[in-house]
């Protein structure tokens, strides 16, 4: 037993140095390898956004303690020497960022105190900006330096960040450090990211990608985000983003999105776009887009294009998808597609439908817009439509329009097939055919 006064001193005071350096070697060992943990429970989803220049700190809800109090000690002790000439009060933005962005601070940085904030940057030069993202500054202080933070460290600061300084951060990095940054993390993370940005720093960065980084980060996203993020943009920038695409990317982007979505974004698009956009894809994706539109979409989108990408498009079109584009049409919107079409891919159309359809198309025309188709075609496309069509079509076709009309359209037909489409007439318009045309009807 320790029974001397002198005893219990000397045991005390041992007791008393074994305790403190237990803790001192607590602390060390939580700074070391804290320094993401910590951070997690720092609750910066919720903090208010500071992104004024000269803005106070102070409400920025960082936690005071962990590696962000470590990045504020860092950022005291450069601002404490002449020579990193740091202006702004540290209470700042402005003088935090002043501070990280000193050239001394590397000097500093070799003091043992920083180990931690080395040891998760992983390199010296990666530190300025792992500070800046933990103390939710909007301006890094070397951006071209972002990707040199390992890929956890960034999935997990970013989506943390208030949203204006997100914002800033992602529209001031160059553009290769930019297509980097989406190309290492992971898609939940980017799908985070954009989903948060607001229109203006969504159009910046996404018209900055380059086509390839562009491709990769819009075919990575969910349905649900990609809907978002396109419906988001401007109709200038929507279209800048979907022309920069590759076909492949912009097929899978286009047929990843649902009707409704899909709808708003091609008639958000300007036709100079639109024209570009629908021409670049592959008939069965292309079969696919149109297909999935809603009705009133698609009467938005189609007589939009001119002339020749009309009939670009509608000529790609596998012969269902086609049918289903046309007889869905209705009245004027119909009209005024066909009779956009030039006269070679018109014919092409309207020879390639079954007969049903066919029908159908046709006798949904006023009589206007159908004289104009009909005799927009070609003798032997003209004869090909007609005597393919169930005899009662011809004649209703024929009783819609003009008996001049009429005497010209069968006019234009080889014998064989004004024959065979005058032998189907009733006599009621056969009366008011010339003999010219009579002559060609089948002896008995």
């Amino acid at each position: 037993m320790i029974s001397s006064p002198l005893a219990k001193l000397l045991t005390a005071k041992a007791l008393t140095g074994t305790v403190a350096a237990l803790v001192a070697g607590g602390v060390a060992v939580a700074a070391s390898t804290g320094a993401l943990s910590s951070h997690t429970s720092t609750g910066h989803a919720n903090r208010p956004a500071t992104s004024r220049p000269g803005a106070s700190v102070s409400s920025s809800g960082v936690n005071p303690g962990g590696p962000a109090k470590l990045c504020h000690a860092l950022a005291a002790k450069v601002a404490s020497l002449p020579s990193a000439q740091v202006s702004a009060s540290l209470t700042t933005e402005t003088g935090l960022e002043e501070a990280l962005a000193s050239p001394v601070l590397n000097q500093v940085l070799t003091g043992s105190a920083y180990v931690s904030l080395t040891g998760t940057a992983k390199v010296t030069s990666a530190v300025p900006d792992y500070c800046a993202l933990l103390l939710g500054l909007p301006r890094l202080p070397q951006p071209g330096d972002l990707t040199q933070l390992p890929v956890s460290v960034l999935a997990q600061l970013l989506p943390e960040l208030p949203v204006p300084a997100l914002a800033q951060i992602l529209t001031t990095l160059p553009a290769a450090t930019l297509a980097d940054l989406f190309g290492e993390l992971p898609g939940p993370c980017v799908s985070q990211i954009l989903s948060t940005l607001p229109a203006g720093a969504l159009s910046q960065v996404l018209t900055t990608l380059p086509a390839s980084g562009l491709a990769s980060v819009l075919t990575g996203l969910p349905a649900g985000t990609l809907s978002q993020v396109l419906t988001t943009l401007p109709a200038a920038d929507l279209g800048q983003v979907l022309t920069t695409l590759p076909s492949g990317a912009l097929s899978q982007v286009l047929t990843t999105l649902p009707g409704t979505d899909l709808g708003q974004v091609l008639t958000t698009l300007p036709a100079g776009s639109l024209s570009p956009i629908l021409t670049a894809l592959p008939g069965a994706d292309l079969g696919q887009v149109l297909t999935t539109l809603p009705p009133a979409s698609l009467s938005q989108v189609l007589p939009r294009l001119p002339g020749a990408s009309l009939g670009q498009v509608l000529t790609a079109l596998p012969t269902s998808a086609l049918s289903q584009v046309l007889t869905t049409l209705q009245g004027g919107d119909l009209s005024q597609v066909l009779t956009t079409l030039p006269s070679g891919p018109l014919s092409q159309v309207l020879t390639r439908l079954p007969a049903g359809d066919l029908s159908r198309v046709l006798t949904a025309l006023p009589a206007g817009p159908l004289t104009r188709v009909l005799g927009a075609l070609p003798a032997s496309a003209l004869g090909q439509v007609l005597t393919v069509l169930p005899s009662g079509t011809v004649s209703h076709l024929l009783g819609e329009l003009q008996s001049s009309a009429v005497s010209q359209l069968l006019g234009e037909l080889s014998g064989p097939a004004l024959s065979k489409v005058l032998s189907e007439l009733p006599s009621s318009l056969l009366g008011q055919l010339p003999s010219s045309l009579l002559s060609h009807l089948p002896v008995g």
